[in-house]
Parts: structure tokens; C-alpha cells; sequence
């Protein structure tokens, strides 16, 4: 009998308080989201750190689908690194005063991903006339007898020199090293005296996910593609073929500088820079 009064009085007591609520308007402000945020013990900035991240999220989106037009060289990973590049100079005499050779290579080994790449090289001046000739020589790590050995026409005057390997019908194979050089040859009799500079280069495998990337951008976007890629040799062919083709568009010249210092060349582009030397192609003399 007591037990069952106690009960109805309670149970009184909770009728009552819920009516006071009610009379209050805590039902309704129930759903505020202050309130609910406070119930839920949430921090009052989390809407906001949530909307702030969803808005970096969506910049770093816009970002990938407009990509930078300036090239980022990736060097690919082909083991252990080494120092294959060579660059010849001369301060022999006054004749050969400022004179630098150099091949424009990464200093280690090359991609391409073309059987027949064109090689870029560079030359400070024109051949001072002490030099007979010059002499292209493109050996592999397969064979003790050159692929190909060749004289070159004497450039008319510095900058960057270009060889195309399509010209001599040779196309490399998948997987070999080639090794390639450029010698300034003063005595063919005493070949220690030449001016030599020597990079490496290696036809990549085919890679089908570059293709479909290439296919879904302009051309202008290529040299960036290809530099992440890690293939040096088409990152310099299409930035070569834009400055050819729009020598005074500023972006071109300064993108082509600037995968040349990535590669470790500063040196070559402090020199055309103070001589005023174009990044065009120098025309040959027959």
C-alpha cells in the first residue's frame, strides 16, 4: 500500500515537470542546432573546420584538372645513381677562351620514349678554327663497336645544337643503355687533346597511361607531362619545338631554362643568359 502511493507520487512529480518544459519551449528548441551542438558535447567550430576543409578540398581539385605549365622534371629510378654526364672545356689559348661544350642531359641516364629521339647539345661559340672537325658518336653497353660514329656540321654560331637520330635511320632498342657523345676534334692523331661531352639515354617501355594523358590535354601541356614522367628526351624536344615556334612567348624560354636547372645545368643557362643567347636551334653551316 505505501509502496504504491510513493509511486503515484512520483509519478505526479514527473507529470508536472514534464508540463513546465513543454509550457517553455524546450520541444522546439530542441531542434535548434546551437542547442543540439551543446547536447552533443561538439565543439562550436567544428561546422566551420568542416566547411573550411571541403573548401581546400575542392582547390586542390581545381588544381588538378588546370595542371601547371611549368615542366617539374621527375628523374626516373634506374638504381643506384651515377654521374653519366660529361662536360668539355677549353682555356687553351685565347682562341679557345670561354669555350664550353656540354651535352643537354640529365646527369644521370635519360629516358625517351621514342626509338628515335633527338639529341641537344650545346656549344658556347662557334668552332674555333684549330678544331678540324666534329665528331657525334653513339655507342651501346651491348656491342664494343660504336652504332653509329658520324661528323657534324660546324654550327654558325653558339647556342644549342640538335641531332636528330631519325636523320642516320637508326632507331634504339628497348631496355639497352646507349651512351652518346660530342667531341671537338683538334688533331685526329692525338684524340686526348679532343673536347669531349657525354650523356646517356635508354628507350623506355611503352606506357599506355601516358598516352591517354597526353590525348586528354593541349599540346602546350605536353612538356609538363612528359617531365613528370621522368622521359627528359620528349620533355626537351616539345619545349624546343615551342620556343621554335613562338620565340618571343617569354614562358616558353623560361620553361625550358628551367628544366635545364633541374637537370643540374645552371651553368649552361647562367651562360646563355649573360652572352644573350637564344633558346632556339642553331642553324648549321654546311
Amino acid at each position: 500500500m505505501n509502496i504504491n502511493v510513493t509511486l503515484l507520487f512520483y509519478l505526479g512529480i514527473f507529470c508536472l515537470g514534464i508540463a513546465f518544459l513543454a509550457s517553455n519551449g524546450f520541444a522546439e528548441n530542441l531542434h535548434k542546432p546551437d542547442l543540439q551542438k551543446r547536447l552533443l558535447g561538439a565543439d562550436e567550430n567544428t561546422e566551420g573546420s568542416i566547411l573550411k576543409k571541403t573548401d581546400v578540398r575542392s582547390n586542390i581539385n581545381d588544381q588538378q584538372v588546370k595542371p601547371s605549365q611549368r615542366p617539374v622534371y621527375t628523374p626516373p629510378f634506374l638504381g643506384a645513381p651515377s654521374a653519366n654526364r660529361l662536360i668539355g672545356m677549353a682555356v687553351r689559348g685565347i682562341d679557345h677562351e670561354d669555350l664550353l661544350l656540354s651535352v643537354l642531359t640529365p646527369e644521370h641516364t635519360g629516358l625517351t620514349s621514342h626509338a628515335q629521339p633527338v639529341f641537344y647539345w650545346y656549344l658556347s661559340k662557334p668552332v674555333p678554327k684549330s678544331y678540324q672537325f666534329i665528331e657525334f658518336v653513339l655507342s651501346s653497353d651491348k656491342s664494343t663497336t660504336p652504332v653509329l660514329r658520324t661528323r657534324l656540321d660546324k654550327p654558325s654560331k653558339g647556342g644549342i645544337q640538335k641531332i636528330p637520330l631519325a636523320d642516320y635511320n637508326i632507331s634504339l632498342i628497348p631496355e639497352v643503355e646507349y651512351r652518346w657523345s660530342i667531341a671537338l676534334v683538334s688533331d685526329a692523331n692525338a684524340r686526348s687533346l679532343d673536347i669531349v661531352s657525354s650523356g646517356n639515354v635508354k628507350l623506355a617501355k611503352p606506357n599506355k597511361v601516358l598516352e591517354t594523358s597526353l590525348q586528354a590535354v593541349s599540346i602546350a601541356q605536353h612538356p609538363a607531362i612528359f617531365a613528370q614522367a621522368g622521359l627528359w628526351y620528349e620533355a626537351m624536344t616539345s619545349l624546343v619545338n615551342q620556343v621554335e615556334k613562338q620565340p618571343e612567348n617569354l614562358t616558353h624560354t623560361q620553361n625550358l631554362a628551367a628544366l635545364l636547372e633541374q637537370a643540374g645545368l645552371q651553368e649552361i643557362v647562367t651562360h646563355m643568359n649573360n652572352n644573350a643567347i637564344s633558346m632556339g636551334i642553331v642553324d648549321k653551316q654546311k
